[in-house]
């Protein structure tokens, strides 16, 4: 009966590494190397904190999780420049780091031979020396994990999460501050982390390096990747599976020179089949958002702002010996849609990207409201009121049409974590209030009746549309769209040119990038025509158009 219990012990401590372990891999999309480290610093902080300086639980858990959030952000922090392959080589390691710390530092981790005697847990004069009197407490910790990985995932941020998952420069343009969003989502999942390393510590009574290898994160990935990523549920039974599997190929009766590789052979054959047949995992990510609960009113998105001009003075970008965009200078009015055309490699896009700073300027200066902007991030520029989209749309795939928008929307509380777990009130009355925007928003542009499927199921021109959506959910008053009507066909333009008009007859400050010269003479108040980073005319468009010189540059 002890060993069931046991079993029952190590399901609990691994569901609080697989649960942890997904908040990065599943919701945050950040592929870190370093979970059996968080794991093993937790372990130690409480092996040297009890044996040490006699500090008794739940101490030593406290301390560790401070101990090891910190870790946590020190990984994040070169993870704030770099991604993908090289956050897997950071983190990578920092396994290593941490693991030769555990090995040579002998004064204070025992080296080699570990630490012993860590004392037994005690509670109310119950020592908890088996694991039928520790299991309570186990199942206690995984729960409460739980619950804060919980509260966390279906939170506003838990949403822009999933949203900084799928495009870390979609998410910048929305207003959404990814540098936060890395540190704290590090240093949560390695406290979490370490709470599973400090109850290891007190019921094995013994630590070493040997538990806290890169196999052990490998093995943590597992479970997430069999259970499902972006779904808790999912990491509860991926750790149940991969716990209770190996215990349960035990029992086979085999040969003792054979029965630890055929267990092996059976373990990774189960994976994989799994896997093949549902690589998914076994519960797949759903939507957070619950729309069988309708507002019931839909507040008034067309209503009249006070946009100003946005201007751009001696623009000028360098790559190098390259000049992308030389001495332009750009004024985009409010209240009038203004288009940008030219050749292939103008440097159209490039003047968003330096009018919205996603570059910094070689020279000139961006002005909004008599402020400059020049310097500051792509986050803060759009809290100021002006956002962009992309040339290639960028959108959430993995995430609803409504979460599309919502996460756009600026001053969420939900977005605090202190706000989510401390003030859950005013954090669900503004869910509902946002729910009620998006909803008038998905109206304004037409797709509202999709606001429940995924983004990846829409039409090419739905896409489009959601984009309109998504900056309108910014709250911006100067909306900067790069081809946002390119491969519609006439009839669907006809059906979209009224949603930008009635986003210029507003008062918003519009400004399009756009090859289609139909659509720039029958949308556009005026043109600024841009060729080799140079800006050549800003005129009516039907006056740029026939300009012989200007056609002969445009069509060369």
């Amino acid at each position: 009966m002890d060993y069931l219990f046991h079993i029952l012990v190590s399901v609990a401590l691994f569901s609080i590494l697989a649960t942890s372990f997904n908040l990065l891999i599943g919701y945050s999309g950040l592929f870190a190397l370093s979970h059996a480290a968080f794991f093993g610093v937790g372990a130690y902080a409480t092996a040297i904190l009890t044996t040490q300086l006699g500090l008794v639980f739940p101490i030593p858990l406290l301390i560790g999780m401070i101990i090891t959030a910190l870790v946590g952000m020190a990984i994040a922090l070169p993870a704030l420049r770099i991604g993908g392959d090289y956050l897997v080589i950071v983190s990578l390691a920092l396994q290593m780091i941490v693991a030769a710390i555990m090995l040579n530092w002998t004064a204070l981790t025992g080296g080699t031979d570990g630490i012993r005697g860590i004392p037994r847990v005690v509670i109310a004069g119950w020592e908890l020396n088996n694991a039928p009197r520790f299991l309570p407490l186990a199942v206690f910790c995984a729960a409460f994990c739980f619950w804060i990985s919980w509260k966390i995932g279906n939170s506003p941020f838990g949403r822009a999460l999933k949203a900084m998952r799928e495009n870390e420069s979609a998410v910048l343009s929305v207003g959404k501050n990814v540098v936060a969003m890395k540190l704290s989502v590090f240093a949560l999942a390695a406290a979490l982390a370490s709470v599973a390393g400090s109850l290891y510590a007190h019921y094995v009574t013994f630590v070493s390096a040997e538990g806290f290898t890169l196999d052990l994160t490998v093995y943590v990935l597992a479970m997430v990747i069999l259970g499902g990523t972006g779904n808790l549920w999912g990491s509860l039974l991926g750790a149940a599976i991969l716990t209770i599997l190996p215990e349960l190929l035990k029992f086979l009766a085999l040969s003792p020179d054979v029965a630890d590789k055929i267990r092996q052979m059976l373990y990774g054959i189960i994976l994989i089949l799994i896997l093949r047949i549902r690589p998914q995992g076994l519960i797949p990510e759903t939507s957070n958002l619950n729309l069988t609960r309708d507002p019931g009113y839909r507040p008034d998105v067309g209503a009249l702002v006070h946009a100003s001009r946005l201007e751009g003075t001696g623009l000028e970008k360098r790559f190098g010996g390259i000049v992308a965009v030389s001495g332009v200078d750009i004024s985009i009015e409010p209240g009038r849609i203004t288009g940008l055309i030219g050749p292939n490699g103008a440097g159209k896009t490039t003047a968003f990207n330096l009018l919205t700073g996603f570059l910094k300027p070689s020279a000139g200066e961006v002005r909004y409201r008599d402020r400059p902007l020049t310097g500051l991030k792509p986050h803060e520029i759009v809290r100021l009121g002006i956002a962009r989209s992309f040339q290639d749309l960028r959108l959430f795939t993995r995430l609803s049409v409504i979460e599309n928008v919502m996460v756009a929307m600026p001053r969420q509380s939900g977005d605090s974590l202190f706000q989510v777990f401390f003030n859950p009130w005013k954090v669900r009355r503004e869910e509902r209030e946002h729910l009620a925007k998006a909803l008038a928003i998905l109206s304004f542009v037409q797709l509202e009746h999709r606001a429940s499927d995924i983004a990846s199921d829409l039409s090419y021109a739905e896409e489009k549309l959601l984009v309109v959506a998504r900056l309108m959910a910014t709250e911006a008053e100067v909306l900067l769209f790069d081809e946002p009507l390119s491969g519609l066909s006439p009839d669907t333009l006809e059906q979209v040119f009224p949603i930008f008009r009635k986003l210029a007859g507003s008062g918003r400050t519009i400004a399009i990038i756009e090859h289609n010269l139909d659509v720039i003479r029958s949308l556009c108040d005026s043109a600024i025509f841009l060729d080799e980073g140079k800006k050549f005319a800003h005129d009516r468009p039907e006056v740029l158009m026939n300009d012989p010189v200007l056609a002969t540059r445009y069509f060369k």
